[in-house]
């Protein structure tokens, strides 16, 4: 096995595990559909909850590229409305309230949408229980951020004095902290009167949304549905929504069907999972590189890391336990002190090898730093642990987006792999083999690679320039495409060959015989912004199976 660990070209790792074929059955010969109404279309929202259900034999129906909108275009919710009542044929359905409602996140954020409009659209998932009772119908919403999305224009001024005057706002009013309140009017003074009003304007009609989808769970309207706060912090305007989202759901008795969380990003592909692996109830056991996740909270949340583990295992339909587990969740923690960092990751790193050597199935959970890998683990792991072992891994973003795409991508191959008395021969096996290679080579260089090399190369280039990375013009956007593919490409194609190539996976196993294949060859990867802006990238590689 080739190994290499040199922050300059790029680090990761892939993943399997074994078994084949998904919990989530269609009709005879046809294969599983997941209709999802997506978050926005960036690949974290479109691609990445298609590559979680491919890795299981499952598709992902999206509604028409058009009607997704773009950055600050937004979505054509009404229009979507109208696709959802085409989509009879799928076997559940995964519904962004932000897209249908007003268009998307970022259009979620503003108060352009109005409330009348938002119902409107709304009312197609009344029209979809009433058409199929029976129908899985999974719904996420968010809470949302404190802070206004960066525009480039005027109003990003005022982003950061939003931000606190929102923190303060919630310790001296709702939480009687009057110390403070000189602070606040002298926050408050920073701000013009229109943003403020835009601002709660927005929230307010947010807010409303929030309590009558947890309205839809008590009447039946929606099977179970998930309120991710949009990076959040412990005190702030949208903790106090959520305390009163939590009694509204504790009132109505909707526990059980209702989870709040730390995230937003990852629920298109954690909820995907959810359908896939129906029914199968997995167990998982939580292993840290350093501290508990009891006493951590990741930047941008406001809950311990462990309460958001919980929440989000019970979303994708498990539970945590103490003991032995159908999955080990290997989390990314920091130590209790700068000294014993490099003892806690060898350690972690020993213990995830053992778990494997067992037959253990380990998703590694990468939550450390906000948007990007820990390459400190990712070096370890490279030169510690066959990779392809793994069954998943992710460090993108917040923690809780970490959290959730690991933790989806894991679970819906897990349940496919577990279920392996069924099927039609190796052929079926081989599609969702492939697509879980390429989705791991995807999460492992779009986490550590990318973010840590690439993107912070490219930051530095847009502004050595006078350009703004997260503002480009379409010109500056077209003359990055072409940048960043002429280094991403061949990037992905190294680190294939130094990590992948060669390396078994399982497809799965019928009675005693398992069916393995080899990760063969890289065939090509799409590469280009999705966004006129340098935080996120579309990476689509293609691998071959011998």
């Amino acid at each position: 096995m080739r190994r290499r660990t040199l922050l300059a070209t790029g680090v990761a790792g892939l993943a399997t595990v074994a078994l084949g074929r998904p919990a989530l059955a269609g009709p005879a010969g046809r294969q599983p559909t997941v209709a999802l109404v997506p978050l926005d279309d960036r690949p974290v929202n479109t691609y990445a909850p298609q590559m979680t259900a491919a890795s299981a034999g499952a598709r992902v129906l999206l509604p028409p590229r058009e009607l997704l909108g773009r950055f600050f275009t937004p979505g054509d919710g009404a229009a979507i409305a109208r696709w959802l009542g085409t989509t009879d044929g799928a076997d559940g359905y995964v519904i962004s309230v932000s897209m249908l409602a007003y268009g998307g996140l970022i259009a979620s954020r503003t108060a352009a949408p109005t409330l009348a409009a938002a119902l409107d659209n709304l009312a197609a998932i009344r029209n979809l229980r009433a058409a199929r009772p029976d129908a899985v119908i999974e719904v996420h919403d968010t809470i949302q951020r404190l802070a206004i999305t960066s525009t480039g224009t005027e109003l990003d001024r005022y982003r950061d004095a939003l931000v606190s005057w929102a923190k303060l706002y919630d310790q001296v009013v709702n939480l009687g902290q009057e110390e403070l309140r000189a602070q606040l009017d002298a926050v408050r003074a920073q701000i013009p009167d229109q943003v403020v009003e835009d601002y709660l304007a927005a929230r307010a009609r947010n807010h409303q949304v929030n309590r009558l989808m947890v309205e839809w769970v008590a009447d039946g309207t929606i099977s179970h549905l998930v309120l991710s706060e949009d990076d959040t912090a412990p005190v702030g305007l949208a903790r106090a929504e959520r305390v009163e989202l939590e009694a509204l759901v504790a009132r109505l008795g909707v526990g059980d069907r209702v989870e709040i969380f730390p995230g937003a990003d990852e629920v298109d592909a954690l909820l995907v999972a959810r359908v896939i692996a129906a029914g199968t109830t997995p167990t998982y056991r939580v292993e840290y590189a350093g501290v508990s996740g009891e006493s951590w909270t990741a930047q941008l949340e406001g809950i311990p890391f462990a309460e958001n583990i919980r929440r989000h295992v019970a979303a994708v339909g498990g539970r945590v336990v103490g003991g032995d587990a159908d999955i080990v969740l290997a989390v990314n923690t920091p130590s209790a002190a700068p000294g014993q960092r490099a003892a806690d990751l060898d350690a972690f790193v020993g213990r995830i090898g053992a778990l494997l050597a067992a037959g253990t199935p380990v998703v590694v959970v990468d939550p450390l730093i906000v948007n990007k890998a820990d390459h400190d683990l990712v070096a370890r792991m490279e030169s510690g642990l066959d990779l392809a072992a793994l069954l998943s891994y992710s460090g993108w973003n917040t923690g809780g987006n970490a959290l959730g795409l690991a933790l989806g991508h894991g679970t819906a191959r897990w349940a496919y792999l577990r279920s392996s008395g069924s099927g039609f021969g190796v052929p079926e096996l081989r599609g969702p083999g492939q697509a879980h290679a390429e989705y791991l080579l995807y999460r492992f260089v779009k986490d550590d690679p990318w973010k840590n090399i690439v993107q912070v190369e490219a930051y530095a280039h847009a502004r050595a320039q006078g350009w703004d990375p997260l503002a480009l013009t379409p010109a500056q956007k077209s003359y990055f495409d072409g940048w960043v593919r002429e280094r991403l490409v061949p990037l992905t194609e190294r680190y294939f060959a130094d990590h992948f190539a060669g390396h078994s996976i399982v497809l799965g196993r019928r009675g005693a015989t398992t069916f393995t294949a080899t990760l063969a060859r890289f065939e090509s990867a799409r590469v280009e912004l999705p966004w006129d802006r340098l935080f996120e990238v579309i990476l689509e590689p293609r691998l071959q199976l011998s």
